[in-house]
This record gives structure tokens, C-alpha cells and sequence, in this order.
């Protein structure tokens, strides 16, 4: 294993897996402890794991990390979001009315999130709430890019599609 690569891949890598775990309701030791977790499983399973597939691998493990701790402590899985970041990021709309509106919709972006497919959450929650690009969320991912293109288009639609069917 090679360490600068380690380093270099925990550098970057880290706070944006931490910030991933916060938004979906992990507390911030549980988060970190995730994290670190994380890294350790991939530091002793890294000889089996190609150096490019090292975050999606990592991000992996810190998903079903977070899945299990759920189902240990028999949590429900909870979304936090900055629904202001969040919707104006979805709908790229910045005038005053939407801003007010945006602020009531913590709740229902949340259960809109919770009722579509857990992969086009995690695709919507990477792209407008932590901001990352394509390419990003493809490594992070590992997926092709235009995978991640493709499903989040059909995310978008899917999310659409779920909050008419509950607001409208």
C-alpha cells in the first residue's frame, strides 16, 4: 500500500465523506468514527482494490458502515439538508418569494428524498447538496460519468415526479 496515495486520497476524500454521512442524519462522532473505520477496512483489504477504485471502494464501505450502525442502534434513516443550498441548486432560482418558499421545504424535500430510489437520493444528495461534479460523483461512485448523467437525469424526473405527486 502505497502511504502518499493513502494520504492523498484521505485528504481529499475525508470531509466530503463526512459531510455525505451528516446530510443523510449520522452525528458528528458517529460520522467520524464511520470515516475513520472506513479507511482503516480499505487500508487492510487495499492490496485486492485497483488505486483508482480506492474512493468508491472507501465511500462503500462507509455507506453500509452507517447502514449497519443504523440498524444496530435501530435508528430510522433521517436526511439533513440545507434545503436552501439544496433547492436553489435543483431549481437555480434566486429571487425573494422562492428564497422564503425554499426555507418552508426542509421537510418536504426530506420526504420527497426518503421516497425515491436509494440511489437517486444518493445521486441528488452529491450533486445539489454537497455540490460535486460529474466526474466527482462518478469516482466517488465508480461509475462512468455518463452513468451518473443518465441517472441523474432520471433522478431529477423521479424527484419531480414524487413531489407532485405529494404537493400538487
Amino acid at each position: 500500500m502505497d502511504s502518499k496515495l493513502l494520504l492523498e486520497i484521505y485528504n481529499k476524500q475525508a470531509k466530503m465523506i463526512y459531510y455525505y454521512l451528516k446530510k443523510n442524519g449520522c452525528s458528528h462522532e458517529d460520522a467520524e468514527d464511520i470515516v475513520q473505520e472506513s479507511y482503516m477496512k480499505y487500508i487492510v483489504y487495499s492490496s485486492g482494490v485497483p488505486s483508482e477504485k480506492a474512493l468508491s471502494y472507501i465511500f462503500t464501505i462507509s455507506l453500509n458502515e452507517f447502514k449497519k450502525m443504523l440498524k444496530k442502534k435501530g435508528k430510522e434513516h433521517v436526511i439533513s439538508i440545507d434545503d436552501h443550498r439544496f433547492w436553489n441548486n435543483f431549481a437555480n432560482d434566486q429571487n425573494t418569494e422562492s428564497f422564503i418558499l425554499n426555507i418552508e421545504m426542509n421537510h418536504e424535500i426530506a420526504l420527497t428524498l426518503e421516497r425515491i430510489q436509494e440511489v437517486y437520493k444518493q445521486l441528488l444528495l452529491l450533486k445539489y447538496e454537497l455540490e460535486l461534479s460529474y466526474k466527482e460523483i462518478a469516482l466517488v461512485l465508480g461509475m462512468k460519468e455518463e452513468t451518473v448523467r443518465t441517472y441523474l437525469f432520471r433522478a431529477r424526473k423521479e424527484f419531480q415526479k414524487m413531489w407532485r405527486y405529494l404537493y400538487e
